[in-house]
Parts: C-alpha cells; structure tokens; sequence
C-alpha cells in the first residue's frame, strides 16, 4: 500500500525480505518519471526492487552496522540504472554520502559517471554535491592540495545535516566518483580522513563487483599479503565505518567470486538481492537455450584456428556476418529510422585479446568496405559482373537469413540502392586499452573491434551483429559470461539479432545460462525471506567444462564434478561416533520402509554374492534417504551434495517421482573387507570368474542402468577392530548427467 505526502510516497508495506521500509521522495519520483514516462508498470517495478535493496541496507537513524550487500543482475541488463535509482531513494531516507566505485578504466567510469550524472540530474541539481573523486596523476602536493580542497568542500555539504536550522530539504547528498584503483582508493581514504561525518549512514557501491575488488591473494600458499584493490577498498570502508554506518553494496551479473570467498572476508555479502530485468531485456536463457536456431550462427573450427592467418584472408563467416550488418542497416536507411534522435546500430568483432590481431582484422573489414563499396556502384554490374554476381548472392544469403525472423525486413531490391551509402557512413574502430570514447552520436552505424577493452561494463548501442571467434581460454564461467556483450533491451530488433561463434563457445554460453537460471533459483528464496547468505549451502549446477571463477580468490577449494553413467563409491565410511550409530539407523529404515525381492542371477552364486533389491521407490523419496547418509570425510560428502544435486536437477525438470533403487548388499550381511587409515581397501567385489561366462558379474553390475540405485553394504574386519559398519555405492545414469559446484565449510 502507498499513500501520498507532499511529494513524498509512503509505502506502508515492508519490501520483500526488508530490514526497514524506505520512502520514495521526490529525487527518486523524479528519476523513475524521467526514466518511464509512460510506462506504471515499469517505474512500480523498479520503485519495489530499488526499496527492497535499501532496505537491506543501513537503516538511518538506526543501530551502527557496518555490511556488505550483493544485487545480482544479468549481463547488459540495466545494474547502472538499478543502482542510480538506489542512490536516489537513499537521498530521500536520509543518507548523507554516497561513494561509487566505477569501472578499473577512466573509459569505464567515466561511461557510468556520465549515466549517474544524468539520471540524477547531478549538472542540474543542488541538492546534490557531485565531487570527482582523485584520479591520481600529478605531485605528491599537488594531490594533498587536491584532497585537502576537496574535503572542504564535502564539509559544507556535510554540516548541514547536523544544522538544525536548515531545511532537511535543502540538505545536499555528497555523491564521490571514483576509479577502481589503489592509489586513487587510498587517496579517497584520505580524503574521509579530514572529514566530520553526521549522524547520517554512507553508501559505497561497488560496481563489476566480481572484478579487481577481491583479494587476489586469497588462494595464495605464497603470500598472506591481499592485494592493493583490495586492502584500499577494506581500509577505505573502515575509515568510513569509524565514523558512521555505512553499508558496500556490491554490482555484478556474475556473482560466482563474491558468492565463493570465504564468509570471514571482509567483502563477503551478508545478504543479497535479485535484479529482475523488464519485458524488453533479452539474455542467455532466450538466445542459447529457446532460440538458438534463430540467432546463431557457426564460426567453422577451422576458421577459429586459422582466422588470422594473413594469407588465408577475412574468413568467409566474417564475410556472412558483414553482409547481414550491411542489409540490417540498409533497411534502417530505407525505413528512416537513421534519422531517429540518439539511433546507433553496432557490429562487434571479437577475435583475440592480442591488439596485433585486431589491427589485421580491421585491415580485412576496411578492404571489403572499400571492395564492396565498388562493387556496388551500378557500372560493376558490366564491369566487374562475376564479383558482383558474388556479392549478390552473399547478400541474397543474409537477406533470407535476417527474413526469418524479421518479417517487415524490405526485399533485397529495395536495399541495394542504400547500401553506398549505409556503408560509406559506418565507421570502423579498433578499440583497446587507452582507446578514446566511441563517438555515438558522429554516426549511425559503428563496427567495433576489439578485445578485453570491449568486454566487462562496456555498452555497445545498438548491437545486432557479433562476430566472436576468440578462444575459451580458462573456461572461466564469469569471464566468458562478461563477453555477451549481445544481450540486452534489444526485443525491439531481436529479428536483427546473429551471433557468429565456434561450437565450443556456444556450449560454454548454453552451459552458463543453465548455471545461471539455477544459481539465482537457489538464491530468491534467501533474498526473498531476508535470511544472511552466510546459511546458504554453497552448492550449485556448473558444467566441469566451466570453471566457477578463477581460483586465486577462493581461500576455500571448490569441487565440480558431472557423474554420468558411473559409480560415486563412498568408501571413507563413519566408523565411530553419532555419525555411525545414524548410519546403523538409517539402515534398519530402510529395511522396515521399502519392499525387498532377492535380485536374479546363476544359481552357483556364493551367499555373498545374492542381494535384495527394493521395489521401484519415487526419485524424492530416494534422495531423502541420500541425505540421511554419513560420511567421515568432508571431500566425499561435498560429493554427495553433488551427486544429490543431480538428482534434484533432474527431478525439477521431469518430477519426483521416477523409479530409483536400493540394494542390500549381500542381503545386509556382513562382508569382510581391509579398512585402513579411514579408507576401504576395496569396497566391490569383483567378477567371478574373471574371464569366460561369469557366475557372479560383480557388484559395479548390480543396479538398474537407466535408474538411480543405491547400493548399501554392511563390512566388517577380520581381525575385529570394526563391525556393522555401513557403507554406500551411488549410481547415476547417462540421462541423469549434469555438472555441479559445491564449496566445502562455507556454510
């Protein structure tokens, strides 16, 4: 419910899994009319999930806290403007400052700075006080002076908090920008150290969270020393925390680092939230899994591995994808929209991080334009007719492609006459470190080539066409997920949309957008009810062809693994201890619950060698007894977690109730084997005889192939030191197949 103040909009119910319950004043109506002027839905929408973030956070005039936050959002999905719209809504509930720590380039920031600056109105507004934070560069004074400056001029705005003579309306929100670096962080620290903070709470957010924040040591054997970001960032939020409440809320689209560090560092999240983007946003989920026959196309392995030769020549995908921009953008000339204020299409070529190879990629693009730009005038037709006639028929090509899915798209012969010129008036740029801002507003269309420069954080307008050759590389999920620079609010030209990419590629792109549905599933509920994240299980769906993230950050191992078709043998069984006595009852359970026959087989076999084998039991009922299981080490019982996930992965998509199985063993006799130092020597017992017709195949047969089974045996030593010890065999069929992540002594 809401009800109306001035201008001041009380809402009167807490948000969702919400600490306290934020207004909405006039900067954040105000941002959000700008933002939708015509659209309800989507100002509510943004309102509710910007309240919910806050709410988490500081509490003004409550009790001191000093934590960390995590808003999860997807690639290109609009985290600038969640985070804008947070700082808003802080300015309307009373907080006096707040720090944003942009992107680890003056590019990067100076792009979100400019979004900032302009949804906030901050040129336009007194009621707040933008301040560049340092920016480094300079003499040891000049940066003393620079900071000493700047800290009286912060003051002014922050006395007036404590004056209660001035309006609280009138009261400026200092807002510092400031580059993801060491040494302008630790100038900035400086900077809070001259200032007299008021009773008001600060917000720090972290934007790109994932990257360049995290200690980088963390997983080191070598060094205790974290890295420079890092301990800038800490020591920055501690200056803060000395002087008043304050909360680091962290953005990011790939959350696997700051959800896998350890929960004692000092930037681990204490809670999270979920971004949900609007109607128009399309991401992984649409463009790899539903429609991927729609938007991708091939990029052939031996394009891949020989792209750059200089003597093979622009590779033919290349050419596809050219030519699809080209009748794309020839349609927007056609159609007018090229003369729509602020329209931008863009063409992204990705092909290594080495800037050699990108300048030998634009030389290739700069030929064909300059060719097709010839070939295309009306006397090549008798001049140079079989190059035309080729050039023809690679337009014909992408011109039935892009009409698949773009029924309005204009015939061929309608396009041809505009295609001089949309060709002419597209600029093409190498983009790599150090490189200027593109120029969005000197051209319609754009052809972008580039490397690390054009992946994380960077906005390219208007997208339609990506040309992605560049190599797996790590496997890295996050920094493989950061080069989707193709997802985003493009439902509108969606029928435009071709990715060109390499089979491998594509797998890791279909692999993460599983992983990703499945992560943010298991983390609504812990933002939706408000629980810390430190009780969520680290445990998550990820294909062992991706790695998490990278390694030197986790303190704490991870373990992927995709059973398929095989054996998880726990044989580091509880001998002693609850662990054992639950593992005893856990069996007299399953004996007393389930239905047991003696399983087929040669008439000649030995007592130990006949089973019982339960009557088919629903899959849910099967993982409840999987989790009742007690192991004595913690590597295998994170890959029980694991293989439980399988399970439950399974079961979400097809039902809990398909047929799985238990045996007993030797119908739950005894069985002697060698237990030593915690481990069994040999759990199965082998085939008999080993070669010829077998009387007995051994126990790795004994299960329903294409069910999950369990096997349980019961063992015992010879020489007496152990009896009636338990122990399982889990096996996972081919269809049950998917990888999973799980982070031991997290929770």
């Amino acid at each position: 419910m809401k009800s109306e103040t001035g201008t001041a909009t009380i809402n009167t119910t807490l948000p969702v899994g919400g600490m306290w319950n934020p207004i909405e004043g006039e900067e954040t109506g105000g941002l959000l009319r700008r933002t939708f002027p015509d659209d309800a839905e989507a100002r509510r929408m943004l309102a509710e999930a910007s309240r919910g973030i806050l709410s988490r956070c500081s509490e003004p005039m409550g009790p001191k806290r000093a934590d960390a936050g995590l808003a999860i959002g997807y690639v290109q999905s609009g985290k600038t403007l969640s985070f804008t719209t947070v700082a808003a809504l802080a300015k309307d509930n009373g907080y006096a400052m707040v720090i944003l720590i942009g992107g680890t380039s003056l590019y990067l920031l100076s792009q979100t700075e400019g979004r900032l600056v302009k949804d906030l109105q901050l040129d336009k507004k007194r009621t707040w006080l933008h301040v560049l934070g340092p920016r480094g560069g300079g003499s040891a004074a000049t940066k003393e002076s620079r900071i000493s400056a700047d800290a009286q001029t912060i003051q002014s705005a922050l006395d007036e908090w404590d004056d209660e003579e001035c309006d609280p309306d009138e009261r400026r929100t200092v807002v510092v920008t400031v580059m993801k670096h060491a040494g302008n962080l630790a100038s900035l620290e400086k900077l809070i150290g001259k200032l007299r903070m008021p009773n008001a709470p600060v917000l720090i957010i972290d934007d790109e969270a994932d990257q360049a924040s995290l200690d980088g040591n963390a997983g080191s054997k070598k060094t205790t020393k974290p890295t420079a970001t890092f301990a800038s960032i800490d020591s920055l939020r501690s200056s803060v925390g000395a002087k008043c409440s304050h909360t680091f809320l962290q953005y990011t689209a790939t959350p696997q680092a700051n959800l896998l560090i350890d929960i004692s560092d000092a930037l681990s999240p204490s809670f999270v939230r979920i971004l949900e983007p609007g109607g128009a946003y399309v991401g992984g989920r649409e463009l790899f899994l539903e429609r991927e026959k729609d938007h991708l196309r091939r990029i052939p392995a031996n394009e891949v591995n020989d792209a750059l030769d200089a003597d093979a020549g622009p590779p033919l995908s290349l050419r596809d994808a050219l030519a699809c921009f080209l009748v794309g953008i020839s349609a927007d000339y056609e159609s007018g929209f090229t003369k729509e204020p602020g329209a931008n299409r863009s063409m992204l070529i990705h092909p290594s991080r080495l800037t050699g190879d990108h300048a030998r990629l634009r030389e290739w693009v700069e030929r064909m334009k300059s060719d097709w730009l010839e070939l295309l005038q009306d006397d090549a037709k008798v001049l140079a007719y079989e190059e035309r006639d080729a050039l023809d028929s690679v337009l014909r090509k992408a011109h039935d492609d892009l009409i698949q899915t773009d029924s309005k798209l204009p015939p061929l012969e309608d396009l041809v006459p505009h295609m001089r010129l949309a060709l002419r008036r597209t600029e093409i740029l190498e983009l790599n470190k150090g490189a200027p801002p593109v120029p969005w507003a000197r051209h319609f269309s754009f052809i972008l080539i580039g490397g690390q420069a054009i992946e994380r954080g960077f906005t390219v307008e208007g997208l339609t066409i990506t040309h992605l050759a560049r190599s797996r590389g790590q496997g890295l999920a996050d920094a493989i997920q950061q080069r989707a620079r193709f997802f985003g609010y493009k439902r509108g030209y969606l029928g435009r949309i071709r990715i060109w990419i390499d089979d491998a590629t594509r797998e890791d792109f279909k692999n993460y957008a599983r992983h990703e549905l499945d992560l943010r599933g298991r983390l609504e509920p812990i933002a939706n009810i408000g629980q810390p994240l430190r009780v969520w299980r680290r445990e998550f769906l990820l294909d062992p062809q991706l790695r998490a993230t990278r390694r030197n950050v986790l303190s704490r191992a991870v373990k992927q693994r995709r059973l398929n078709e095989e054996w998880l043998t726990l044989d580091r069984p509880a001998l002693s201890g609850n662990d054992l006595l639950d593992n005893r009852r856990l069996l007299k359970t399953i004996a007393a619950k389930l239905s047991f026959q003696e399983d087929q087989g040669h008439p000649n076999r030995t007592l130990e060698q006949r089973h019982l084998i339960s009557d088919p039991l629903k899959l849910s009922d099967f993982m409840a007894f999987l989790a009742d299981i007690r192991v004595s080490d913690s590597d295998q019982r994170d890959l029980l977690y694991g293989a439980m996930l399988q399970l439950d992965a399974y079961a979400e998509k097809h039902g809990g109730d398909r047929p799985a199985r238990i045996y007993q063993m030797g119908k739950g006799n005894p069985r002697d084997r060698k237990i030593t130092s915690g481990k069994i020597a040999q759990l199965y017992q082998g085939r008999n005889p080993r070669t010829g017709m077998p009387i007995y195949p051994g126990d790795r047969e004994i299960m329903v192939r294409d069910e999950p089974s369990l096997q349980v045996h019961v063992l015992q030593t010879k020489d007496g030191a152990f009896r009636q010890i338990p122990a399982f065999a889990l096996w996972i069929p081919a269809e049950y197949a998917v990888g999973t992540l799980v982070q031991s002594g997290a929770s």
